[in-house]
Order: C-alpha cells, then structure tokens, then sequence
C-alpha cells in the first residue's frame, strides 16, 4: 500500500473519531510501542527499544494531560498515579534493560485498554456489571433483574407515610412524605 494513501488514512480516522475512540487508539498506540520495545530488547536493538519506549512515554504523557481532575475528581487522581507508575517502570526497563518491567507496563495497558473499551463499546446505565469483565457479578445482575420482575408491587401506607416496596423506584407525589425501597 502507498505510505502516503496510509498516513491519510490514518489521519482521517484520528480526526473524525470521537473522544471516547481517541482514547482506544492512544492505548493501541502504545501497548504498540511498549510491544516493539520488548521486542527490541530481546534483540539488543538499544536504539529501536529507546524509541519504541519514548513513543510510548509520549502516549502516557498525553493520557496525563487529557485527564479532568474536576470532573473525575477520585478516577482522574487514580488513573494519572498509575499512568507515572507505568512511565516509571518504562524508563526502569529501559534504563536496566529489563524485560519484566515492560511486561508490568504491558499488563496493566492491556486492563486498562479492555476496560475502556468496554465502556465504549457496551454503553449501560450506571450500576450495571460488565458482561464481559465481570461475568458473574453481570449474572448475578440479571437474575435478580428477572426475579423482580416476577414480583408483584406491594404497596402499604400507613400514617401519611407511603412506603413502596414494587420493582421500581417512584418519584414521590408532591405534598407527601413517600418513602420508596427497592426490593432485591
């Protein structure tokens, strides 16, 4: 293929993607880099590793400086502690030429590369488990879900109070004191 046609290419489908699809590519990008870099270390290629790392180090750094601390607050402090844990055990490897810490680097991409394409890719209302990252708890979500349904509502009042025991949490009725709980 031309390597022109390639680069165009490329750049079309960087600058017409979404946010949340940019996010995917940087982690592509650089499990890429981090990869290439292995493999370079197993061959003695010292420069071709430094290079593969630094592109790598570049895609973290910009992982950085994309967070929001206002708006994730907790996850964006979170996320950036573990993006310099992983540069750190980038340039350890890089600078004692050990492959287990590209390794760790790698790992943790890929967690991170799966999580966030699951979310991309599998878009649910909050609370719901990933089918595909937490199985089980994703089944235990959907039995209970099937349970509730099967339940009738009950609803009892007593004293002004309403309290509602069916499937589904209501909007209190203006004027009233109305207690709501979910069952299951």
């Amino acid at each position: 293929m031309n390597t022109k046609a390639l680069k165009a290419y490329q750049s079309t489908n960087v600058t017409t993607a979404n946010p949340s699809k940019i996010l995917l590519m940087l982690y592509e990008g650089c499990i890429k880099f981090v990869r290439l870099a292995k493999a370079k270390m197993q061959e003695n290629k010292t420069a071709e590793k430094g290079k593969n790392i630094s592109k790598a180090l570049a895609i973290l750094s910009e992982l950085i400086n994309t967070l929001d601390h206002e708006v994730g607050g907790q996850l964006s402090a979170d996320l950036e502690n573990l993006y310099i844990f992983i540069m750190d055990k980038l340039i350890e490897g890089n600078l004692h030429n050990r492959v287990e810490d590209l390794e760790i680097s790698e790992r943790l991409l890929m967690t991170l590369y799966e999580a966030w394409e699951d979310v991309v890719n599998n878009p649910r209302p909050d609370g719901v488990p990933s089918p595909k990252l937490q199985p089980d708890l994703y089944s235990m979500y959907v039995k209970s879900k099937q349970e509730l349904q099967k339940t009738p509502p009950v609803e009892k009042k007593a004293s002004g109070v309403s309290v509602n025991l069916s499937n589904e949490i209501k909007q209190p009725s203006v004027g009233g004191n109305v207690v709501s709980k979910k069952v299951g």
